[in-house]
This record gives structure tokens, sequence and C-alpha cells, in this order.
């Protein structure tokens, strides 16, 4: 796809050169293989008190529930401690287009696989305050609008606030698969 380079790439000194590569690596190659991709976001807050291990359950069951619904999931997902010395997760994901139309079950999974593994008080935040959610971008489109505000919602994970507290691996990516 590769048809849209914006500004932050370049010019935004905030943002982490190596989350929006993975970024831009995992979506691109995701439209070489699918003609419609349905891209959203959702941050991931596990309960308080929680082993952070947990994350990788979550993230592990989540996909997999994607991957046997067929929407061939791919995700870039970054880690982040807040002021508050509070870690969450920020994950960026592309879906099938030709097998989903909206991220409202997306969502409500999420929320029934993080309860199944973490308990009571963990919160699937949908990130749809004051922006879209859930936005269909079409490989051959000539109108950049969805591929554009699909890139603008995604960077928000190459922020550099809130990742310096961060000890360890700061992002995860899935797995690309080529079509042969």
């Amino acid at each position: 796809m590769k048809r849209y380079t914006p500004s932050y790439h370049t010019l935004n000194k905030t943002m982490n050169g190596k989350i929006l590569k993975a970024i831009d690596r995992v979506r691109d190659d995701y439209s070489d293989n699918h003609s419609k991709m349905l891209t959203m976001r959702m941050d991931v807050h596990l309960p308080e008190g929680t082993d952070q291990s947990r994350i990788m359950a979550f993230n592990h069951r989540f996909i997999e529930s994607q991957k046997n619904k067929g929407y061939d999931p791919a995700y870039v997902m970054v880690r982040e401690v807040s002021d508050e010395d509070k870690t969450h997760y920020h994950m960026a994901l592309f879906l099938n287009g030709q097998k989903i139309q909206s991220p409202y079950y997306v969502f409500k999974d999420a929320e029934r696989i993080l309860f199944n593994v973490a308990g009571p008080g963990g919160v699937i935040n949908q990130c749809n305050i004051g922006h879209r959610n859930g936005i269909m971008v079409k490989r051959d489109d000539p109108d950049p609008r969805n591929l554009q505000e699909s890139q603008r919602q995604a960077s928000y994970l190459a922020k550099t606030d809130q990742k310096e507290n961060v000890k360890g691996k700061t992002f995860f990516t899935s797995r690309i698969k080529k079509n042969i």
C-alpha cells in the first residue's frame, strides 16, 4: 500500500521511530494480503495488582479468538507506565475487512477475555472519544482519508511520553505471513 507517508514520521520528535516503522510494516504487509482491512485501536488496563505477565495470556487468547472467527488479525502492542506508575498497553489491530465491518464485537470479545484471564477490574478502552475507531481501509481506494486517519490513530502508540519508565521490551508485533 505505502501510498501515504505522514509528516509525523519525519517531523515529530516526540514519536518513537522504531514503533512507527513497526506499525507501517505490519499495516503495509497486511494490506498486501487483504484488499480491505478494518483498523482499530484499544487500550488494555489490567486490574490493579495483577501480574503483568497476564497481558501475554490476554494477547494470546484474544488473537486466537480473532483467528478462529476468520478475521486474520495482525497487531502492534506497546507497553507504557503512567505518571501514577500504572502499566497499561496500547494495541493497533488490523482485521480482514472482507469478514468484519464493525469493531463492536471485537471490543466485547476483548472485555470477556480480559475478565477471564485477569479477573474483575480490568478495562478495555475503545479509544473512540473524539475520533472514529474501526476504520475501513481499502487497498485501491483513491481517497487517502481513511488510510490517513488509520495512520494517525495508530501513531498514538509511538508517542515517547510514558515509555521512559518501561523496563525490558517496549513493543510487540504479530508475525506477518506473505502471500505466495
